[in-house]
């Protein structure tokens, strides 16, 4: 037999029953396939050379047979034949690398020096793409790296003293860095790859190129960040920790850099802002420039937490080992019929084998998120249940006063201590104060408090509507759940209007960007934001998807 060239192929869908996993080595079951690829494509098991993942699903939908869904590339013995079916391609040509973003066709006027504002996902990235081709940024953040900035949360924890600059939800790799870093997102963007690639050039696990639902976890992403961080100095940048922009510096027309709380000014070519949208103040300041922007509808609710336990009992059926595949997760959206007049609430930011956070950056506001470690080895598991709010087109403001007064309510609430007020669902069913609350992971501590006269009724109204559904998709939802603050960090309500082509503010040379600008909502499309913002500035051409 003469010797053939291998043959790549991909197969966009390879079922593999867990059952027939459990014996495979714990700790890469994902990297022994060759047996179920050969049956795959009817070739001899050595016949199988190679393989990439490429995404990886879990169907449920049979239990107690439960099976991986993957797709992957492959490298087969040229020496037998492939059949093309569907599903399954056979490679004749490599792909196109055309938007490739190492590889733009860069204007000749590059913007030295332009400022950062942020180190979250949009700022960073946006940040390290400019640095990539030679831009030499100034990234600046009112927070510190995440060395200062986990030193920080660990002395709220044990003093209950908040630092404004340096907590949950400011410095070093934005919010994000404290919510799982969960990867996931319904955005279709050519830059997906080169941000995942970069992430994993950074030390996040590999698997998240192909896993359908990739994260990385609360403890691994602080390195990344750091890594990001030292890339784009080692290409020239320069980062500036414990620097609070207090405005802009503007003539009316153009922004020609910022004024710091310590009264310098900064001046640069360009000034992106990745803010995020805690930084209330700083889009007040925005705001009041007159920069063209509009209020959007936002979202509120609560936490819901309950033992890991029940959801994986509900998801999988059984208890299948810890290694193939962890904690279960859920994603859930109540759509009450619409004679009854109610909103629809969807879960956010699920946290199996996680823990609540006081995601807060405000002294007297108390707000929640949530977070896992790589592991997902807590007993809890938590998510947001929020619902969509009614917004006042004459006032984009006004959705952050709102925001305001119920995080202070909470704050009241729960003591003056950062105490989370929290009440079972049940109590919050019929609309009383918990006798007795059940464990709950929040490190600060939980006391019984009204959620159901904190947040609007409206809303109240939604989210139970929103129990009783869930309770029947997922038993003990409802009879076993309780609900932990409130959930007020989800997104902002107002939204800076942009340039359909360059993505520039109404203010010349003043970029904004991300979640705080209002285009964004977690850290996949926050980075791909900041991505498509330098591009444009980089090629000084029309914004492409």
């Amino acid at each position: 037999m003469s010797e053939r060239q291998p043959v790549n192929v991909i197969i966009h869908e390879l079922r593999v029953p867990l059952k027939q996993l459990e014996s495979l080595p714990k700790h890469s079951p994902d990297h022994h396939l060759e047996k179920w690829i050969a049956k795959h494509l009817k070739v001899p098991e050595k016949a199988v050379l190679d393989y990439n993942l490429q995404r990886r699903s879990l169907d449920a939908r049979q239990k107690p047979r439960l099976e991986f869904k993957y797709q992957l590339e492959c490298s087969v013995d040229g020496n037998f034949t492939v059949k093309e079916k569907p599903g399954t391609t056979v490679i004749t040509d490599q792909p196109d690398q055309n938007d490739n973003l190492y590889q733009l066709a860069l204007r000749d006027d590059l913007p030295q020096s332009p400022i950062v504002i942020g180190t979250g996902p949009s700022g960073i990235m946006a940040a390290y793409l400019l640095a990539l081709h030679g831009c030499k940024p100034i990234v600046i953040d009112r927070g510190f790296d995440v060395e200062k900035r986990g030193a920080d949360i660990k002395a709220f924890h044990q003093s209950r003293q908040l630092n404004e600059s340096s907590n949950y939800l400011h410095g070093e790799g934005g919010a994000g860095t404290y919510s799982d870093g969960k990867l996931y997102t319904r955005v279709k963007d050519r830059r997906m790859r080169f941000l995942l690639e970069a992430f994993v050039a950074c030390r996040a696990p590999k698997h998240i190129l192909w896993r359908h639902h990739p994260h990385i976890g609360s403890d691994i992403l602080p390195h990344m960040a750091r890594r990001l961080r030292q890339q784009i100095i080692e290409w020239g940048g320069e980062i500036r920790w414990g620097t609070c922009v207090d405005d802009i510096i503007t003539d009316g027309k153009q922004c020609r850099g910022v004024i710091l709380n310590t009264g310098e000014r900064l001046e640069a070519p360009m000034t992106l802002m990745g803010i995020g949208h805690s930084a209330r103040d700083l889009l007040r300041k925005l705001c009041a420039h007159n920069i063209d922007h509009k209020s959007k509808g936002f979202q509120l609710g609560c936490r819901v937490e309950h033992q890991q336990s029940i959801i994986d009992q509900a998801q999988y059926g059984y208890k299948p080992p810890k290694h193939l595949l962890g904690a279960a997760e859920y994603n859930l959206v109540s759509r009450p019929p619409k004679h009854l007049k109610v909103q629809n609430t969807t879960t956010f930011c699920m946290c199996p084998g996680g823990e609540i956070i006081a995601a807060t950056s405000d002294h007297g506001h108390v707000s929640t998120n949530g977070m896992s470690l790589f592991a997902r080895s807590s007993p809890f598991a938590n998510a947001g249940l929020i619902v969509n709010q009614q917004v006042d087109a004459q006032n984009g403001l006004a959705g952050f006063d709102l925001l305001d007064q119920i995080e202070q309510h909470a704050y009241r609430d729960g003591g003056n201590d950062y105490t989370c007020p929290a009440q079972t669902a049940q109590a919050f069913m019929r609309g009383e104060a918990s006798a007795q609350l059940n464990p709950s992971s929040y490190q600060l501590g939980i006391t019984p408090g009204r959620l159901d006269q904190i947040l609007p009724s409206d809303t109240v109204d939604a989210l139970r509507a929103a129990l009783k559904y869930y309770e029947r998709v997922i038993p003990g939802f409802l009879k076993q759940g309780q609900l932990v603050g409130v959930e007020t960090r989800v997104s902002s309500p107002v939204r800076f209007e942009r340039n359909p082509e360059s993505l520039a503010s109404s203010l010349d040379n003043l970029y904004l960007m991300g979640e705080g600008a209002g285009y964004a909502g977690g850290i996949i499309s926050a980075a791909l934001d900041g991505l498509r913002i330098a591009e444009c500035i980089l090629t000084g051409k029309p914004h492409k998807r």
